[in-house]
Order: C-alpha cells, then structure tokens, then sequence
C-alpha cells in the first residue's frame, strides 16, 4: 500500500500539480486515517510532502529524512573524536530544484557517553537558492576518563528543521559502534566525482609479530619505541595492523599507483572480458596511522560515500 502511494505522491517533472492525483489523494487520506495512526501518520507525511514540491520547495538531507532515519557505522575505533558532516540540498533531480533561499534550524543531543558540539556554532543556516546545497558538522568527541569496549555503541540525534518559506523537519540517528578497538575506516565520495577516497584509520599504539624472530614469537606485542629500534629486515616480521580491502571492478578500479597496492602484501584478481583486474588488496599499516586509498568509479552518478542509510559500503574493509 505504501508503494501504491509513492507512485502516486510522484511531482511532475515541471513541478505542477496533477487535479485528479488530488482526487485520489482525498480518497487514500479517509483511508489511511481509519486504517490505524501508522498508516495515518505516513499518508501524512507523503502528502504533505507531495504539497511541498508541488510548491517547488525541497528540504532534503544525505543523512536525515522525514521519517526519521538511523544511520549505523559499525567497526569505529572507540576512541578520539568522530567528525559527521551533514550535507544539506533544495533540489529533486538536476532539473528540478528551489529557487527560493531556505532558512533551517539545527538542534542535536548526543548519548551520555561522548561529547557532542557543532563546528562554529552553526545553531541555523541557510540553503541559498543559488546554490542548492548547505551543510554542518558536529563533532562527537569520547572524553579522557570513557573507555568503550567492542559492540558498545553511541548515538548522535539531529533535527534540521525549516523555518522559511515552510516548515519542514528532518531528523535522524548517527549511530557508531565500536569494532575492532582501535581501527575504522570512512568513504569520502560525492555525485560526480571520479574517485571516491577510502580512508583507514588506525590508533593502536603498539605492533605484533607476524613471523617468529630472534626471541619474538607470533602474536607478541612490541612497542612502537622498541619496534623502531628493530632493524629494516627485523620491521618486515611486525605489522600493527593488516588491512585487506575488496571490491568489484565492474563498480570501482584500484588507482594502480598507490603506494599501499605498490607495497601490498598480496592482492587477488578476475578475469573479465580477457582483461585481468584486481579485487582485493592486503597491506600493513603502522601503528598511530592513517591510509587513504583512491578508487575510480564507473558509474560517476553515485555517491558512495560511508556510512549512509542504507548501511551499505561498496568497499569492503577486513582487518588482521
């Protein structure tokens, strides 16, 4: 039923309201309304969204929506601080857009856990109908004296809500939950980029060996002062983490002059159409260290970057 009504809640490309979809729309709402306060509460949503963009008036965000939407980032390092960009827009499609300039009001609350503030006390802002697009971000921060363990998590709750020339909220939960202590990774991308970035971020303070050594045995954890101290020869037997990253080449190509494919430690690869193209990489990273990595997209329309709502990542980040 929820799709029969998106399929009609659909704004013509001209951005005019179609008299008989009206019609049927008086119809769904005595529906949903004696159908149950879920249901209701949808229809009302959908239809006065409906109302808005049949006004040209579009408030969207890459992480909030209308109906609430709850973003999870699993594998966060637990550690420092955590920095969420909120990417705000006035546009439908490429053609269809606000020409009006939109006023918003920004308020946050964070669990008891972290710290949460925004970047210049950005309280309001505004969409320049100009431009189209806005953003914030606030800062989650884990105190000194908070130490997170493996699956404990922190939320971050934001609502973004229009004051001009309509009212409008949006809203949603950031959630990040803590993995493998001490390791994360981002995706940086946006819709007509070339390249989306991956970024690993490691702040484990120490390394372990991974081949026995002189009294050293497998698993052992050195130091980063005695693991300087080793010889070049002796470093090769001690990563502080391996990292291992695979993808699909029919969605994204490795940027082949990277320096962590020129020093992986192995990578697998397919065979498509006669040509051989990589699907995995493995490399080390040191200790107290980040990475970043450059893909080429095939399809530049996306936008690919993580976390998002759909929780999806179209690089697959595993680590030793």
């Amino acid at each position: 039923m929820k799709n029969d009504l998106k399929k009609i809640l659909t704004v013509r490309k001209d951005g005019k309201v179609d008299k008989k979809k009206l019609l049927i729309l008086l119809f769904l709402l005595m529906f949903f309304f004696s159908s149950g306060t879920t249901l209701a509460r949808y229809a009302y949503t959908e239809i006065r969204d409906f109302y808005l963009n049949s006004k040209k008036f579009y408030f969207n965000c890459d992480k909030l929506s209308a109906s609430g939407s709850l973003i999870e980032m699993t594998n966060w390092s637990g550690v420092g601080e955590y920095q969420v960009t909120f990417n705000m827009n006035s546009y439908a499609n490429n053609n269809l857009y606000s020409d009006d300039d939109i006023t918003y009001n920004i308020t946050y609350t964070c669990s008891s856990n972290v710290t949460c503030s925004i970047v210049d006390n950005k309280t309001s802002s505004t969409i320049l109908g100009s431009k189209n697009t806005d953003e914030f971000t606030i800062v989650i921060s884990v105190p000194t004296d908070v130490t997170l363990h493996d699956n404990d998590s922190v939320e971050l709750n934001v609502e973004a809500t229009s004051t001009s020339p309509y009212k409008k909220k949006l809203s949603g939960t950031f959630r990040l939950v803590v993995g493998y202590y001490g390791l994360s990774y981002e995706i940086d991308d946006e819709k007509g980029s070339p390249y989306l970035e991956t970024r690993i971020t490691n702040t484990l303070d120490y390394y372990k060996v991974t081949t026995a050594f002189d009294t050293y045995h497998v698993g052992d954890q050195i130091d980063i002062p005695t693991y300087l101290a080793l010889t070049d020869e002796q470093k090769q037997n001690c990563a502080s983490a391996i990292i291992t990253l695979t993808f699909d080449p029919t969605e994204v190509l490795l940027d082949m002059t990277s320096e962590d494919y020129l020093n992986a430690i192995s990578t697998t690869k397919t065979t498509i159409d006669g040509y051989d193209y990589i699907t995995s990489i493995t490399f080390k990273m040191d200790a107290l260290s980040s990475e970043q990595v450059k893909f080429y997209k095939i399809n530049t329309a996306l936008d690919n970057t993580y976390p998002n709502a759909s929780n999806q990542s179209i690089i697959t980040v595993s680590y030793q």
